[in-house]
């Protein structure tokens, strides 16, 4: 299904606001952001869900569009002024660093009734010591997807599934000029879709299990690293790779100059579909190396500590769990419902990437990290250039990282 990082080439205004309510002592904001990608139907959908909530309560409800960019900041900045949103959706990398600044409240109580009910490696996503800070709205994965034609043509019929048959047709694809994998490893991109997938099917985590020190320099960061400087030399990588951002159009994959996308989400899937005919695609698991992983989250609804009305809040975050509006948005949005075995898959492209839900990592629950992210990712990219070796690029970004985490900023 698609992800947040991709949805931000989707951009509404920020001051686009569904509908104005009548400023009663009981009403609640919600800041949303570009779900549905089409603003129409964006638009659309949330005067249903604020007509609908303020039928059944009688609470009057702001929904107020936002876009991605720069949301944190954003946010941040509303949270200082004192005048943010009730009710906001987060992602759970997000969610450790607002509940450490302690602005948020814990919606444990909003979850218990729900029915059905949530899968707890779901509710996990989005838990700090115990208490659950948002509600599920939606569930995303990327997996592998192919450019059949391109193996086909340089002779390739199985399709590689494992790191080791990735660096096999490399050389293949390279004789006929095709990299056998897409990479943007350019320092705006988030590494949820680019490098930590790897990180995790070598075996590695971001963070050591107490959360003290960086974890990414181990033999398995390396080795993940490795892989992709290794490609790099054999051209198995598109030669912008390390600089290059994602994008939707000019999508190497759907545009032919790479052979596969290690996480690729499904609205990207469908575009090299449509360029190349469903015939000439296949979907697959997430790459294996040690292990099967990709990324995969929920986004959360997470209820702000300074809520003018938190009770009106928590009604509202009942209203946007059930059921009806859930698989609406679902319908809408192209994402997957939180509960498992919710509805049945709209097509075979949808039925593949549920294949892939098992095997998805919302990455380590941690305060600091989207800062660590941001430090890491120019040390890999100087990798990439061949700036630095893997082991000396990570050992220098797992110095940054740890002389952060130990400062407690």
């Amino acid at each position: 299904m698609r992800t947040p990082a991709l949805l931000m080439t989707a951009v509404l205004t920020a001051a686009a606001v569904v509908a104005c309510g009548s400023g009663d002592s009981a009403a609640v904001t919600l800041w949303m952001y570009p779900v549905i990608t089409d603003q129409a139907r964006s638009v659309a959908f949330w005067h249903r869900v604020e007509t609908g909530f303020e039928r059944e309560t009688g609470i009057d409800l702001d929904v107020e569009l936002q876009p991605w960019a720069s949301r944190q900041e954003k946010l941040g900045a509303a949270l200082m002024a004192g005048n943010g949103p009730d009710v906001v959706l987060l992602q759970p990398d997000m969610i450790p660093q607002y509940v450490g600044e302690k602005a948020l409240l814990p919606v444990s109580d909003v979850l218990a009734g729900s029915k059905p009910p949530f899968p707890p490696r779901v509710v996990e996503a989005l838990t700090v010591d115990g208490q659950a800070y948002g509600v599920p709205l939606y569930r995303t994965v990327t997996t592998t997807v192919y450019n059949r034609k391109l193996f086909a043509e340089a002779g390739i019929t199985d399709l590689p599934r494992t790191w080791d048959e990735v660096k096999a047709a490399a050389p293949k694809l390279a004789a006929r000029g095709v990299p056998v994998l897409d990479y943007a490893g350019s320092t705006e991109e988030t590494l949820n879709l680019t490098f930590y997938p790897l990180l995790w099917q070598a075996g590695g985590r971001v963070f050591t299990p107490d959360g003290r020190k960086s974890a990414f320099a181990s033999p398995e960061g390396v080795a993940a690293l490795r892989f992709l400087v290794d490609l790099g030399r054999v051209h198995g990588l598109p030669p912008d790779a390390a600089t290059r951002r994602s994008a939707v159009a000019g999508d190497a994959v759907a545009t032919g100059r790479a052979a596969m996308a290690h996480a690729m989400t499904e609205s990207a899937a469908r575009g090299v579909i449509a360029a190349f005919g469903a015939q000439n695609v296949a979907i697959g698991l997430p790459l294996q190396d040690k292990s099967r992983v990709t990324f995969g989250t929920p986004g959360g609804l997470s209820l702000l500590r300074r809520a003018k009305n938190p009770d009106a809040a928590r009604k509202l975050l009942s209203y946007l769990r059930s059921p009806s509006v859930v698989g609406e948005l679902c319908a809408e949005s192209g994402y997957f419902p939180p509960w498992d075995g919710s509805s049945p898959p709209a097509d075979q492209v949808d039925q593949d990437f549920a294949q892939a839900l098992p095997f998805a990592s919302a990455g380590d629950n941690h305060p600091q990290a989207r800062k660590v992210m941001g430090l890491l990712a120019p040390h890999l990219q100087a990798a990439l250039l061949g700036r630095a070796t893997p082991e000396q690029a990570l050992a220098d970004a797992a110095g940054e990282a740890d002389a952060l985490l130990g400062s407690g900023r």
